[in-house]
């Protein structure tokens, strides 16, 4: 694959596999049929550690061949032979502010940027990969690195009202198990 591909979910039960037709038509699309997490979503490494075997289980499911996890210690050799012997970086839900400040870190933005394959967003994945988020409840801010020229709401449901009027340009509302895909930037 030459082109990226940048999917953004609104949210999804991996546990139930909501968004399973997705990974597999991915998987079909993966030449390497390998794929990378970047798991970094939560303050607890037993909570992490618990959706590695979840994501495990239904990425191979769905039709990879191998399922690799970022370290927080991995060395930049190490990242670089990992980011490139895949085709497709996933990137879970979670804390989207510890996702962002773990990639920041160590400096792994640009390589998200030029990556030339699938990068797909589950939640807080979907709102780094944006340009930000707002919290509907709270009203707080997520910083994106801005891999895709907009902003976006996950978990978006129509009753909840709008929060487009918190940006200043173009607003994508994605609603839980729904997820929109476009080509990265140039």
């Amino acid at each position: 694959m030459n082109a990226q591909l940048i999917i953004l979910q609104g949210g999804e039960d991996v546990r139930k596999r909501t968004n399973e037709t997705l990974f597999k038509n991915v998987a079909n699309l993966s030449v390497i049929k390998k794929i990378l997490v970047i798991p970094w979503t939560s303050k607890t490494l037993e909570k992490e550690m618990e959706y590695r075997t979840i994501f495990n289980n239904y990425f191979t499911h769905s039709g990879f061949q191998d399922v690799l996890f970022l370290e927080t210690d991995d060395s930049n050799l190490e990242i670089t032979r990992k980011i490139t012997s895949v085709d497709v970086i996933y990137l879970p839900g979670g804390d989207p502010d510890i996702l962002y400040r773990e990639i920041k870190k160590r400096s792994l933005q640009n390589r998200l940027y030029n990556f030339k394959g699938i990068l797909i967003g589950n939640s807080a994945g979907a709102i780094v990969l944006s340009k930000g988020s707002v919290d509907p409840h709270e009203g707080k801010f997520f910083s994106g690195f801005g891999l895709v020229k907009f902003f976006i709401t996950v978990h978006f449901n129509l009753h909840q009202g709008s929060t487009t009027e918190k940006f200043e340009g173009p607003v994508i509302n994605i609603p839980e198990d729904m997820w929109v895909a476009t080509s990265g930037q140039d």
